[in-house]
């Protein structure tokens, strides 16, 4: 959006279009004129937040695993590798899916990040998915060692916004919930594999390169998701609880293999 003189130094430029249609105002400053309560007041006074438009998106986030063990160089590194293999597999490895995932976004999370697609056919994006993660076991890290990773997806609830740096980003339930699928899928399946026997270590190694799928990515019946020639085995853990308390099913799908 362009500035005018008389609007250059607001910290929100609001146009009333931009009221009038619901949209979130897109311009920050370096200066503030317009005072945090009085925007509140605007946005108030027109029901705002009651009619800001919501989507669903296909909401994937994926971690690197024991990133932060390394040091910062190392990180570096790995990271640019990391983005070099999904940038390469989205823009290359998708034309055989007919480009039919379009990916909105890429939202930087430090160790990895998340990816924010348009919603998609469930069998579609689980295929994608799986091809994704089998072609990181190829890749290799700059300790030239394979780079582990996991990954969550789910069809969730988003809002896009402007964030600080002026890039497109995304808010809602989706993005928190795609977290907390991970998070505690990884913990209560590393909890199962602890009691069945086997170590700490052990358990973290079992779970690498796994995906945890959201229930709006799956359905129990649906043969189609447990293709033994891309996996080994599937996981349903059932009632997995965050901090909150909050508790939802989550399928594993685990020991996805290497692209020969």
């Amino acid at each position: 959006m362009k500035s005018d003189k008389k609007n250059k130094n607001l910290l929100f430029v609001v146009k009333k279009t931009d009221l009038e249609n619901f949209s979130l105002c897109d311009y920050i400053s370096d200066k503030i004129d317009l005072r945090m309560d009085q925007f509140k007041g605007m946005v108030q006074q027109r029901n705002f937040l009651a009619k800001v438009p919501t989507e669903d998106k296909l909401v994937i986030l994926i971690d690197i695993v024991n990133f932060s063990k390394n040091d910062s160089k190392t990180q570096f590194a790995d990271i640019i590798i990391f983005q070099r293999y999904v940038r390469t597999f989205i823009f290359s490895r998708n034309f055989s899916f007919g480009k039919k995932i379009n990916i909105e976004n890429f939202v930087p999370t430090g160790d990895g990040c998340y990816m924010i697609a348009a919603k998609c056919d469930v069998h579609l994006a689980v295929n994608f998915l799986i091809t994704m993660i089998a072609g990181f076991q190829n890749l290799l890290d700059y300790q030239n060692k394979p780079m582990g990773i996991r990954c969550s997806a789910l069809i969730g609830e988003c809002i896009p916004f402007m964030d600080l740096a002026i890039h497109k980003n995304f808010v809602g339930e989706g993005m928190n919930e795609a977290a907390r699928v991970l998070t505690y899928g990884q913990e209560a399946l590393e909890t199962r594999y602890i009691a069945e026997g086997h170590t700490e270590e052990e358990a973290k190694a079992y779970s690498k390169n796994s995906l945890f799928l959201g229930q709006s990515l799956y359905s129990e019946s649906d043969k189609a998701l447990f293709d033994g020639e891309k996996i080994s085995d599937c996981h349903l853990l059932e009632a997995v609880a965050d901090k909150h308390g909050k508790k939802r099913d989550i399928l594993v799908l685990r020991g996805i293999k290497k692209i020969q």
